[in-house]
């Protein structure tokens, strides 16, 4: 996983809302009814069959709740078990553990021997399973790795040459498990192969707006000037973007134990990051670089790799135990309060050091070449839409042993098909095809499953009903944590409800009960973030092909720890040893997030009429052009912006939103045959209506990102804007004085307009 989502602006908890029950076309005749009866019994045989296996499947009456007394159950009639009961039941945590273990055996990275062989070790699993068919689809691409004959270091030397110090140039192994011959030695993958050399400055954070104090609060020329930040905040590749942007000659990121350190001790005795730990991570985008837009196919063009416009300047991690050293010789004046971490030195911003004699020097020996990386890909064929499909994905790659990160969903996303397997046995099959997706390269960039989604474009834009992602487990045993499409928010609390709370010494039955109280929001709700962003796989989904997407994990407290992720993230102490030692003893909530994953793919798999509701997207939307006015009103009057047609467009999906839930609502009390082709109909609009939000175009400068409500910031790719186009725009306007930029912004603002219409009118009987 790649994403830090503990930086997210829009929280939503809004309105429970029910959309449970028959549905029927209003204002149909007799005559009307008469006809499609007749239709459904020559051209689907089945008839009132399909209408009574639909409801078997989908009727939740006999679902034990979590939190039932023994009374209660002991009451209900005797029946077979309902397929939820089954999947609660069914989750073994041993299978679960025992998977882990295996998986986490070796280093795992897309492209290596480890990599290789997990694939075969999935792909076997998932075939003895008994699911209808397991393919692997592989993808030749550009792939970044460390040179191990000569690693990549950072140095402080004096003029004449003379090392003073160097980086560690490999993880010193701490215990048994992190001492392994394969583990990868530090790097940033597709940081530039180079050397930086000569003075060096502590831009924070490295945000935009930590150089823009650089360069314009302290006039700081960073030309030809090495760097160094801490990670956090934002992703790291923005990080070099913004050096590179600044015309400095290299970068070093390190992990500050004020953000990775807060404890009295570090692994191996605790969670807590060492002073030898580090932070490796791509710095590149999403995808293949010599296919953009386009599936690496066999036949597929590919720009040369001279022509790849990526990171041009060297980039490396190292520990906070190694930062110490650079960061405690450097001069220049203190920096300010909020910029200075925990280690015990006085932070300053340089350029150079006390010493004038001492320089830095960066040295890159990373290398590129094409290897193949692999998907593993699972199906189960739906018996009444078998064209209509949910995704469940995971990524198998990991930068070292990856317990947590992702192996953690990998060996949940294993047992998950066990269960299903053993139900398709029995003859439990569901109504929707279910796809389970395991891909590679995910640490490189979202490599495997952007090019499968280039591949599949058209097929999943015209027939996904949703992608939930698991990036991994938990990092944490504490509190559920979720992204998702408005869409889909209900479809997660309705599953939450049905799974109990993996705290059986909590009051708290179920998960929903659990996450509302652990979850601090105050609101009637548990809190959802809707700013995806595109820190792992589900952000191709969402941003090119518009599939409302769920992304979810358990984590740690933060009113505890204030802290920017997990501590040893990525590092080579993410062992199965730190997992079961201070993670998840016991793996209650491993198996919880299998049962939740389960249960929600179920429930989405075979409910006759999808529960996406509409209404929260007018909601959000409007709450998003109510910051927008407010931030930024004044101004925009000034200039002319047309915000009163956005408004007007909002209100009109508000409207259309509105009737729409209402006319779905009064179609409950009717039961045909008809409802068969209500239900599809129906259900189509509400899988189509987050594809209204994509504009074809993309956003400025950035045509890989489509959706007009939620993108990436052209500043931080963890995290989403809002209105992506507008806000990025508004962000050069002021902080850039790109004052030419206002007529970039009207012509956002219009799209938007359009886009938000649109949306409504996809809502209508005919919408024409």
């Amino acid at each position: 996983m790649d994403h830090n989502l503990r930086n997210t602006t829009y929280w939503f908890s809004n309105m429970t809302i029910d959309n449970e029950g028959v549905y029927k076309k209003a204002g149909w005749g007799r005559s009307q009814y008469a006809v499609v009866f007749v239709c459904s019994l020559l051209f689907m045989g089945v008839g009132i069959g399909i209408g009574y296996a639909v409801g078997r499947n989908n009727s939740n009456s006999n679902i034990p709740q979590a939190g039932d007394t023994a009374q209660e159950t002991a009451t209900k009639p005797p029946r077979s078990p309902h397929p939820i009961d089954t999947i609660l039941s069914s989750i073994n945590k041993d299978n679960i553990k025992q998977n882990l273990w295996k998986y986490t055996s070796r280093p795992r990275m897309s492209g290596t021997p480890g990599g290789y062989e997990l694939v075969q070790i999935l792909q076997e699993a998932w075939r003895s399973s008994g699911i209808d068919e397991v393919r692997v689809t592989p993808y030749d691409v550009l792939m970044s790795y460390p040179n191990r004959t000569n690693p990549n270091r950072v140095q402080l030397l004096t003029s004449s040459g003379q090392l003073i110090f160097q980086s560690a140039l490999f993880e010193p192994a701490l215990d048994s498990l992190s001492n392994n011959s394969e583990i990868i030695p530090p790097f940033n993958a597709y940081a530039a192969a180079g050397i930086s050399e000569g003075d060096l400055v502590y831009v924070n954070y490295g945000r935009i707006e930590d150089f823009l104090y650089l360069t314009q609060n302290m006039s700081i020329d960073l030309k030809g000037k090495t760097l160094i930040a801490r990670y956090g905040k934002i992703f790291r590749g923005d990080k070099v973007k913004n050096a590179q942007r600044f015309n400095a000659s290299g970068i070093i990121m390190y992990t500050d134990p004020s953000d990775f350190n807060r404890g009295n001790s570090t692994y191996p005795d605790s969670w807590w990051m060492p002073p030898s730990g580090l932070q490796r991570g791509t710095v590149g985008g999403d995808g293949d670089p010599l296919t953009p837009l386009y599936p690496a196919t066999d036949y597929a063009y590919r720009v040369k790799e001279s022509d790849v416009s990526g990171i041009k300047i060297p980039a490396q991690p190292i520990s906070y135990g190694d930062a110490q050293h650079f960061l405690s010789e450097m001069g220049g004046e203190e920096a300010p309060l909020e910029w200075r971490g925990a280690l015990p030195i006085t932070y300053r911003i340089g350029p150079g050091f006390r010493n004038s004699s001492l320089k830095i020097r960066l040295e890159v020996n990373n290398f590129e070449e094409k290897r193949t990386v692999e998907n593993v890909i699972g199906y189960i064929k739906g018996k009444t839409e078998p064209d209509r499909y949910i995704l469940l994905g995971n990524h198998h790659d990991a930068w070292v042993f990856g317990a947590i990160d992702p192996l953690s969903g990998t060996a949940v996303l294993t047992e998950l098909i066990r269960v299903f397997g053993e139900m398709l046995k029995s003859g439990t099959r569901p109504d929707r095809t279910i796809v389970f997706c395991a891909w590679g390269a995910e640490e490189h960039g979202l490599i495997g499953s952007t090019e499968w989604v280039e591949e599949y474009m058209k097929v999943l834009y015209e027939r996904a009903v949703a992608y939930l992602n698991v990036d991994y487990a938990v990092d944490y045993n504490y509190v559920l944590f979720a992204g998702t499409s408005p869409l889909l928010q209900d479809s997660l609390y309705q599953a939450t409800k049905l799974v109990p709370n993996p705290d059986t010494s909590s009051s708290d039955k179920t998960l929903y009960d659990a996450w509302k109280t652990r979850d601090n929001s105050n609101d009637l709700e548990p809190s959802v973030y809707y700013s995806l962003g595109s820190g792992s796989d589900m952000a191709t989904f969402y941003q090119r092909a518009g599939v409302p997407s769920i992304d979810m994990w358990f984590t740690y407290d933060e009113n505890k720890w204030d802290i920017l992720s997990y501590p040893v993230y990525h590092s080579a102490y993410e062992t199965v040893y730190l997992y079961e030692n201070f993670i998840d003893p016991g793996y209650s909530y491993t198996a919880t997030m299998a049962k939740l994953w389960g249960v929600l793919a179920w429930n989405i798999a075979n409910e006759k009429v999808l529960k996406f509701d509409v209404r929260r997207y007018a909601t959000a939307i409007n709450k998003f052009i109510g910051n927008l006015k407010t931030e930024f009103g004044a101004k925009w009057t000034k200039q002319n912006v047309n915000i009163g047609a956005l408004e007007s467009a909002a209100q009109n999906l508000t409207t259309e939103a509105e009737n729409f839930h209402q006319k779905v609502q009064s179609l409950q009390a009717t039961s045909s045959a008809a409802n068969v082709l209500q239900n599809r109909m129906i259900n189509d609009k509400l899988i189509q209506f987050e594809r209204a939000f994509i504009d074809c175009e993309g956003l400025p400068g950035r045509p890989m990102y489509k959706h007009v409500m939620f993108a990436p910031s052209v500043y931080d790719s963890y995290s989403d804007n809002s209105f992506p186009g507008i806000v990025d725009t508004m962000n050069e306007i002021e902080n850039q004085n790109a004052t030419a930029k206002w007529e970039v912004l009207k012509q956002q603002v219009s799209i938007a307009t359009f886009i938000i219409q649109s949306a409504a009118n996809t809502l209508k009987e005919v919408g024409l």
